[in-house]
């Protein structure tokens, strides 16, 4: 993840019933007098590959574990 930045950190519950970490990862870069920052990565706080279902709904690939963001600002 070299070049990656922690941009934000939300907590989401599992269909399971357990507490989960969302992080997301951007990319910074600048251009002239401007601050650009990309979209980089969606994951588990351990890694965990998350698949982007809706705003705030994400879907853990590994198990199949449903999850919602409790933060209204979340991706």
């Amino acid at each position: 993840m070299a070049g990656m930045v922690l941009k934000h950190l939300y907590h989401a519950r599992g269909s399971d019933g357990r507490d989960y970490e969302v992080h997301v990862y951007v990319e910074p870069a600048s251009r002239e007098n401007a601050h650009i920052e990309r979209l980089a990565r969606i994951c588990l706080a351990d890694g965990g590959e998350l698949e982007v279902l809706s705003k705030r709904h994400y879907r853990v690939v590994a198990s199949g574990v449903t999850l919602e963001a409790h933060d209204p600002d979340a991706i």
